[in-house]
C-alpha cells in the first residue's frame, strides 16, 4: 500500500440554491447541504477511498467545524496532522441561482499552517507528496509547502500539485507561481490555467510546453475529459458521461485517482481513464449532483 502525504486546505462546503429572487430581509425556503471540502481535502478523501495510505497536513479552527472535519478524516482512514488555530475553520458557501453560481470563500484557519508545523518523521518512507496549489497563495502556508517539497524530495518521493484557478494565479503572478513548481514532478491543471501559464491555446501544445518541465501530469478539459502526458507519451480520455452540475472538486478527484493508479504501476492510459471515471463519480454524488430546486 503506497503512502501519500497531502498538504493544503480543509474546508466545510455549503451548497444552497435560491429558487426565486429574494428581496432584502426576505426569507426563502430551500435545501442547504454541507459536505467536507477543500481542494487538498478532496484529494485526500478520494485517494484514501481508492486504498492508498493517506496522511493529511493542514490547519483548522478550535471550533465545531474543525472537530467535524477531523472526525471525517479519521472515519475515512486518513491520518490527520492538523494545526489548531484561533481563526475559524475554512468554509465555502456556493449559492446557486438558476444556472449561475456565486461563491463566498473564507480561508480562515487554512492560512495558519506554518513550516514549523511539519515533522520530518512524516516523510520517512513516503511514496508521494501532494500539495494543493492554493497553498502557494498564502505566505505562511507557502513556507510550509516549500519545506514539505524539500523533505519529500530528500526522501525520494514524487511530488504533485493541482493548480488553483487561473484568476488567482494571475493575481499572484504567473512567474512567481511557476517558480514554486520547479521541483514538482506531476502537474494537474485545467485548460484555462494551462493557457495562462504557457500563453498557448491548443491543448496539445499546452501539454508539450508543460512536459518539458514536469515529467508527467494532465490537462483536464471538462466534459472533453483530459489529456495526460508522461514525458513524450500522450493519452486522451473522456468521462463516462457528461453531467450538468457544479464541477467543483472534479479536478482534485481526478488528480487523486491519477496519482494512486500511477503509484500502483498502471500505464498512463489506464491512470487517465481511471481518473476521468473518479472525477465523474465525484460529481455524481447525491450531495452535489442535484442542487436543490
Amino acid at each position: 500500500m503506497k503512502r501519500l502525504l497531502v498538504l493544503g486546505d480543509l474546508n466545510l462546503d455549503i451548497h444552497a440554491e435560491e429558487p426565486t429572487p429574494t428581496d432584502v430581509g426576505q426569507e426563502v425556503r430551500s435545501v442547504v447541504r454541507a459536505v467536507p471540502g477543500g481542494s487538498a481535502g478532496t484529494f485526500a478523501r478520494v485517494a484514501a477511498g481508492l486504498g492508498a495510505r493517506v496522511a493529511f497536513v493542514g490547519a483548522v479552527g478550535r471550533d465545531l467545524i474543525g472537530d467535524l472535519l477531523e472526525r471525517d478524516l479519521l472515519a475515512r482512514g486518513i491520518e490527520p496532522h492538523l494545526t489548531r488555530s484561533d481563526m475559524s475553520t475554512g468554509a465555502v458557501l456556493a449559492l446557486f441561482r438558476g444556472g449561475d453560481r456565486s461563491m463566498v470563500c473564507a480561508r480562515g484557519a487554512n492560512d495558519a499552517l506554518d513550516e514549523h508545523d511539519l515533522e520530518p518523521a512524516w516523510f520517512s518512507g513516503l511514496d508521494h507528496l501532494h500539495v494543493s496549489g492554493y497553498a502557494f497563495l498564502s505566505d505562511r502556508q507557502a513556507r510550509a509547502a516549500r519545506r514539505a517539497i524539500g523533505l519529500a524530495g530528500a526522501a525520494g518521493a514524487s511530488i504533485s500539485v493541482n493548480a488553483p484557478p487561473a484568476g488567482l494565479i494571475a493575481a499572484f503572478g504567473v512567474g512567481a507561481f511557476l517558480r514554486e513548481l520547479r521541483r514538482v514532478t506531476t502537474l494537474f491543471l485545467n485548460r484555462d490555467e494551462g493557457r495562462l501559464v504557457t500563453g498557448i491555446d491548443a491543448p496539445e501544445e499546452i501539454v508539450c510546453a508543460l512536459a518539458v518541465i514536469h515529467a508527467e501530469g494532465a490537462l483536464t478539459l471538462g466534459r472533453d475529459g483530459a489529456l495526460a502526458w508522461l514525458e513524450q507519451e500522450r493519452n486522451a480520455a473522456s468521462p463516462p458521461a457528461a453531467l450538468d452540475v457544479d464541477p467543483t472538486g472534479a479536478g482534485d478527484a481526478y488528480a487523486a485517482a491519477f496519482v494512486v493508479h500511477r503509484l500502483e504501476g498502471d500505464t498512463l492510459g489506464e491512470a487517465n481513464r481511471a481518473a476521468c471515471a473518479a472525477a465523474h463519480a465525484h460529481l455524481a454524488r447525491p450531495s452535489v449532483a442535484a442542487p436543490p430546486s
